[in-house]
This record gives C-alpha cells, structure tokens and sequence, in this order.
C-alpha cells in the first residue's frame, strides 16, 4: 500500500488557492504588459554550467543537480534571472535592444524549508536588457509600486538601496577585496540583528571601527533628503558611490513625480541584497500589516 503524501517543501494547490493564484497572476501579466514588457519561457533544465557560480555559493548548494540519460550534467533553474541571462546572449541577435520581458515559472531550491519558503515556488519575473538608463531602474520601482497596488495591497513599503553605495562605503573603509562577504552579511541585518552580524563581520577580518562605521550606514533612517545627505558623507570621493548616491536621488524624484506616495518608498541602506551578480538598484517590498513575511517582491539592476 503507497502512502500518499508530498514531498517536504512541495506543496499540491487545492482550487481555492490555484484559483486566488490565477488570479494575481492575471493581474501581473496585465500590469507588465501595460509597461511594454513581452512574455518569453525557458526550459526547466540547464546546463550545470550555465547555472553555477552566478548566484552565490549558497545558491550553488541549493541547486538540484543530475547526470541526465546522455551523460550530461544538468540543473534545475534556481531562478528565472540565470536562465534569462543564457537565453538573452543566445538569442540577441533576434530580439533587439533594449529587450523587455517578463517570465512566470516555477522554480526549484533544495534550501531548509521554513513558514513561507518552499523547495518548489513560482516567480514572477520582468527584466530590461541593453540599457544603462536610469528610466529602466525608475520604472522597475514603478513596475513593483503598480503591481502591489493592483493587486489589492494598500499598505506596503519598497525600500530601496544601490550596491554602488555600499561599493563606495566599502572603498573608503579598504574593504573592498572582502565586498562578497561584507555584503552578505549585512543582507542578513533584519532577521540575525546588529549583534550576530557584527560578529559574523568581526570573523571575516573587519576592524571594530570598520563594523561601526558599517552598521551606522546601514541603520540610518528618515526623510530621503537626511538619507542621501548622510550617504553623500559616507562615500565621500568614492566615485562608485557618488554615482550611486546620484542614482537614489533620481529615484526618489522620479517616484514622487509619477505620484507614488512618499510613504511608500523608502531609503534603506541595509539593502544588500545576497545575490553576487547585482551592481547598482536593488529593492526590497514589505507588507507593512505582515512584516513577518519577509520580502514579497525585490529585485535590482545586475
């Protein structure tokens, strides 16, 4: 007699929730199309090269890897970004640039499972290529603002970061050789606390002053102006930062002028984001009555 059960971090959708699932994600596709952004798919299995190294070593682990029929070394996407890379430089030459274009797939990490984390999740992803603009990082806030509001969601918080900010910061304290694991550990500030990442920062060779220093930027709070003020500080002549300081500002204004309510986006610079390949914008979103929750949307420029 088989036992019927699932799989430990696999779940099956009954139809109240694949229906309530359909639905947001009718709403997405409307929404990533009102930007102009065009749908594309890629195949479950990779090649085990295309996907390792590109996340993070955790990411690596994390992949579900295997010897195919054909002797082939293969893996299950982790995401939708790696794929896309792959499949933007294989298919460059038909798709123009800029390219816009938005995926919604399964994926598949072999992570501990915990409340709201699953081995087996979709995403929904939309990505523009071939473009240094800063309209592209803009929109991409106005993508995720636009999303969550028609979505139904009223109360909710993006809070956004640069990496170059971080890589400014990071020079000035000749840190820079050790950006990898400075800025992993920072990403871990919201759920581990000041005191184990300070730790955590302590055992990779960081001074006391450097961790001070980096913990202040990273807890500063207020009003956008205050914020980048105190960044511009930080950064001092680091040219990476500046351009990153100069980045948030345009944001902010660029936000304010397309009517998203200040309320709503945030100047966080603890905004890390644990991923190897990001290089400028990154975004966190929170449901502000369901902060247990975690981030349900984020995303930067790679």
């Amino acid at each position: 007699m088989i036992q019927p059960r699932t799989l430990k971090g696999f779940r099956d959708h009954l139809p109240a929730q694949a229906l309530a699932r359909e639905r947001v994600l009718d709403v997405a596709r409307r929404v990533y199309r009102s930007y102009g952004f065009a749908p594309i798919d890629t195949p479950a299995l990779e090649y085990l090269e295309v996907l390792t190294g590109k996340g993070s070593e955790e990411t690596d682990k994390q992949l579900y890897r295997f010897t195919d029929h054909g002797g082939r070394e293969v893996g299950m996407r982790f995401d939708l970004t790696v794929p896309f890379a792959r499949f933007a430089a294989q298919h460059v030459n038909d798709l123009g640039l800029p390219f816009k274009r938005y995926h919604m797939a399964t994926v598949w990490r072999g992570e501990n499972t915990q409340r709201g984390r699953y081995r087996e999740f979709m995403q929904c992803d939309f990505d523009t290529i071939g473009t240094t603009s800063g309209v592209a990082d803009l929109e991409m806030v106005l993508v995720v603002h636009d999303l969550l509001a028609a979505i139904g969601v009223e109360r909710f918080t993006i809070r956004i970061n640069d990496r170059r900010v971080l890589a400014g910061v990071l020079a000035r304290l000749d840190l820079s050789d050790r950006s990898t694991g400075v800025l992993r550990s920072l990403d871990k500030l919201a759920k581990a606390g000041p005191e184990a990442v300070a730790a955590e920062l302590a055992a990779q060779g960081v001074t006391a002053d450097a961790v001070a220093a980096l913990l202040e930027m990273a807890r500063l709070e207020g009003p956008a102006a205050d914020v980048l003020a105190r960044l511009e500080s930080l950064v001092g002549d680091a040219a990476i930062g500046v351009t990153g300081v100069a980045a948030l500002r345009e944001i902010v204004a660029g936000a304010a002028a397309a009517g998203v309510p200040a309320e709503r986006l945030v100047l966080d610079p603890s905004i890390a984001r644990g991923l190897d390949y990001y290089t400028g914008i990154v975004l966190e979103s929170f449901l502000d009555d369901l902060p247990s929750l975690g981030s349900v949307c984020s995303g930067g420029r790679y």
